[in-house]
């Protein structure tokens, strides 16, 4: 079953401006994951806080390629339930992974939903123990089924573990494996790599050189370790995303407090099969700017999307970066308005542009919407061809 996985000095042009298409309601409401499907339009998953329960759900929304509702459906499966990753399948359905409160006040578990091309349900699976275990990414395993990562701390060593899961295509579980040592560590990507195995990345406080750091890991198709990387300094430093490139090797984007101009910048960092640092590069100014997802573009450079209080219009502005093949910044843009905007997701568009995924208080419904942002291949926005449809 072969499924597709989400796409997560230059001239900066500050897009300030009621862009892009925003959904929602009073409540808090927002994007996290977002593909394009095969009729052009794009499917998107996150969290709704808008419905009649007023109790965050997952909400798995899909919108037409003019920025239209097409379909919207929300699983409130407990007391708190979001969308955290996505993925499409060759069936047309769609498949989530979130996380839900099961007994309060701090027992979640992970949960895998799987839907038909419609939306509707037609499984759903629960990971967990009598703990904290939260997932964030699900991507195909390579086999047809899925592996997740998040992190545990129903099992393992004490503070929390980095967590990863084997399900077959029907989302039952064949293995778990968790990774760390008595201090917290957390995976936010993982992916599967050409050999069969895994590589994920996510945060490391046990191995770290003082605060957290950017951990990598890489294992088999069995979950076995084959080695760990760990990068940073003396101040925070995280992996969000990482994916092998076409050489063999790895681009992880994350965020960077040990160096760099402000607070926290982006960090960039390319890195060969096995796992040594080619080059690493950070973007960012006086104030706090981080990086959520990057995708390898198709001339061999790379687009990455995040947050910048740096930049931008007020608060923090979703920041859009497009570097080449070394990691040299070509361009960048900004989107948002007065208060806080945030881009959690980037997908390459079938024409060539980019589809944005996140969050935005500036624009919208009230409370917090979720935004989608359509770009053409210079990050310049698209204006809707129809109305967007609240």
């Amino acid at each position: 079953m072969l499924l597709l996985l989400l796409l997560c000095a230059g001239a900066r042009a500050d897009d300030s401006g009621s862009l892009g298409w925003t959904f929602g309601g009073p409540g808090a409401d927002e994007g996290t994951c977002v593909w394009q499907t095969s009729d052009g339009g794009f499917i998107v998953t996150g969290t709704n806080a808008s419905g009649d329960s007023g109790r965050p759900s997952l909400w798995l929304l899909k919108v037409t390629a003019g920025g239209k509702r097409e379909w919207s459906h929300l699983f409130p499966l407990g007391d708190y339930y979001s969308g955290e990753s996505l993925l499409v399948g060759d069936d047309g359905g769609f498949t989530v992974v979130g996380v839900t409160l099961t007994a309060a006040p701090i027992n979640f578990d992970v949960r895998l939903l799987h839907t038909n091309r419609q939306g509707e349900q037609l499984w759903d699976r629960r990971f967990g123990g009598d703990g904290w275990d939260w997932s964030n990414f699900v991507s195909p395993s390579g086999d047809g089924g899925y592996i997740i990562t998040g992190w545990t701390d129903s099992g393992g060593a004490a503070g929390g573990d980095l967590w990863l899961i084997k399900t077959d295509k029907g989302g039952v579980r064949e293995w778990s494996r968790s990774y760390g040592g008595f201090n917290h560590e957390e995976g936010f990507c993982v992916q599967a790599t050409n050999d069969g195995g895994f590589i994920a990345t996510g945060i490391t406080a046990t191995y770290s050189i003082s605060e957290e750091d950017l951990w990598l890991i890489k294992t088999d198709s069995a979950g076995q370790l084959q080695w760990t990387r760990t990068y940073g300094g003396a101040g925070f430093d995280e992996g969000r995303y990482v994916e092998q490139t076409r050489d063999g090797g790895y681009i992880v984007v994350g965020s960077n407090s040990s160096r760099g101009a402000g607070e926290t910048d982006v960090w960039l960092i390319k890195l060969t099969a096995q796992g040594e640092m080619s080059w690493s590069r950070v973007f960012g100014g006086l104030r706090r700017d981080w990086g959520h997802a990057v995708h390898q573009t198709g001339d061999g450079g790379y687009v990455i999307v995040g947050s910048t209080l740096s930049f931008g219009a007020g608060g923090s502005d979703v920041w859009l970066i497009r570097t080449d093949a070394q990691g040299i910044k070509l361009w960048d843009r900004t989107y948002g308005g007065p208060d806080l905007d945030f881009g959690n997701a980037v997908q390459l568009t079938t024409d060539g542009g980019f589809v944005i995924a996140g969050k935005t208080h500036s624009f919208g419904a009230g409370g917090s919407d979720l935004w989608l942002i359509k770009t053409d291949s210079f990050g310049m926005v698209q204006p809707a061809r129809e109305p967007a449809g609240q």
